[in-house]
């Protein structure tokens, strides 16, 4: 855990900016992040935006929408739960409509940053951005109970954005404040762990499809992670369904404290996964903790 112990370290003291911060409105990065920013003023219209009915009508922005003829009998299922507060819904309009993803805060100095699959941050094959994005914590049939945090950084790795490489299919996103308040300081946040290894048990928080999950709340699983690829992480659970793109897979559950080590989300290969009771994650390595770091630079 050397380079965990490093890339934590690097966050919770903050390093220098790799350059001076741009303009709002405006992208940039250091050749091997991509970084955008988003008009304060528009960060505030997007939380009116997103009235109680638009966000009940959002539909997944990936394509796991329907159950599959699975999972295996041996294989767990998922069960409601009553959410953590640091996994909320991520929802966003881009030219195919108004979606959600998950997302959950993660640990840094700034205290106002987010994890979720790069996805539904970026579409390489629209070569655009995703827009009117805001974070609501703890989400549940369309009750907001810690706020609607709109998103004003954007950082992503170039792999994702030039050519949607799967291994780089992690993000962060910084939120605003509200009321003078940081996300971290109202709901906390889970710890960022890189290089941990193919093999851990994690617990996994989701916001699934309506069409599966008509009661509109977040579902929860712990499983056991097993090695896809030399870049992918794999675990089987039934009942992650579109919507869960983003869900963070969480090391350490602390029922109490609703947070732990965050080591994966869903997404990467195959954006996640093509069936309910199979989902994938980047491995979390050197590269995620660069992103990571580069991430709470900028923020």
């Amino acid at each position: 855990m050397k380079t965990t112990r490093l890339l934590c370290a690097l966050l919770a003291a903050g390093a220098a900016p790799l350059s001076p911060v741009p303009p709002v409105s405006a992208s940039t990065g250091d050749g091997v992040h991509a970084v955008t920013f988003v008009d304060h003023a528009a960060g505030t219209r997007s939380a009116a935006y997103w009235t109680e009915h638009l966000m009940e009508t959002a539909t997944p922005l990936d394509t796991r929408l329907v159950r599959q003829a699975g999972p295996p009998a041996a294989y767990p299922m998922a069960g409601y739960t009553g959410g953590s507060r640091v996994v909320g819904a991520l929802f966003l309009s881009n030219g195919t409509g108004r979606h959600y993803c998950t997302a959950s805060v993660v640990g840094s100095a700034k205290r106002n940053l987010l994890i979720t699959a790069a996805h539904c941050l970026y579409s390489p094959s629209g070569h655009a951005w995703n827009r009117n994005i805001v974070f609501v914590p703890k989400y549940s049939r369309g009750r907001r109970p810690y706020g609607t945090w709109p998103v004003w950084l954007m950082v992503a790795d170039r792999r994702w954005i030039d050519h949607g490489d799967p291994d780089a299919d992690v993000a962060f996103a910084a939120v605003q404040e509200i009321g003078g308040r940081r996300v971290a300081d109202v709901v906390g946040a889970d710890e960022l762990l890189i290089n941990t290894g193919y093999s851990n048990r994690v617990t996994v928080i989701g916001y699934p499809s309506r069409a599966n999950n008509p009661s509109d709340r977040p579902i929860r699983c712990a499983a056991l992670t097993s090695r896809q690829s030399d870049g992918q992480l794999r675990f089987d659970c039934g009942g992650f369904t579109g919507g869960t793109s983003g869900s963070p897979w969480i090391a350490e559950y602390d029922d109490q404290a609703q947070r732990g080590y965050v080591i994966g989300v869903i997404g990467g290969y195959q954006r996640g996964g093509d069936t309910d009771w199979r989902s994938y994650s980047p491995l979390f390595d050197d590269d995620i903790g660069h992103l990571a770091v580069t991430a709470n630079d900028q923020a």
